[in-house]
């Protein structure tokens, strides 16, 4: 059995419903705009795409704390703009599914994602400034921004786990789109 899924054009708002396993490009026939995927599809896919950015930014995150360990600030503070660049990516893709998602279950796991991926952005951007205030001799200001980036990760700890997109499917019971 062959899924539907819905498209929305971008200009007029018209909707179309499409059968099949691939990603057609759909044309509006009102305002002969582009409709993109929407609703459960999208929410889907935006939420496996969020987690994929996710979890590298989380990689370059613990990879330029060990570097700030190694007294590399330079090269730390390279990591955590990457990380942070990442997390922000990945709270879009979260807020997209969020918006998108017409099932409460999947609505809460992107909201826990973009709550969690928001802290951690945020204390990437005050370690990024950490490394800075450091190379600077400003040990003060450094101290301060560590601090920052600490209260930062207590917060996102309280949100627990990002859950991977098969956990979402278990718990859902939706299939998960993937980014193709």
């Amino acid at each position: 059995m062959e899924k539907a899924q819905t498209y929305r054009c971008d200009g007029c708002g018209s909707e179309y419903r499409v059968v099949g396993k691939s990603q057609p490009k759909v044309v509006c026939r009102n305002c002969d705009r582009e409709a993109t995927l929407c609703g459960a599809a999208a929410a889907q896919r935006a939420y496996h795409i969020g987690y994929t950015r996710y979890r590298e930014a989380r990689r370059q995150l613990s990879d330029a704390l060990a570097t700030v360990e190694d007294g590399e600030m330079a090269l730390a503070r390279g990591g955590f703009d990457s990380a942070a660049s990442d997390f922000e990516a990945s709270v879009d893709q979260f807020t997209t599914a969020l918006r998108e998602a017409d099932d409460e279950a999947l609505g809460e796991f992107a909201e826990r994602g973009r709550k969690k991926a928001t802290c951690l952005w945020q204390a990437a951007e005050w370690l990024s400034g950490m490394t800075y205030a450091r190379e600077q001799g400003e040990t003060a200001q450094a101290s301060t921004y560590r601090k920052d980036a600490e209260n930062r990760l207590q917060a996102a700890r309280e949100y627990g786990t990002v859950s991977s997109p098969e956990e979402l499917r278990q718990a859902t019971g939706l299939e998960v789109q993937s980014e193709a």
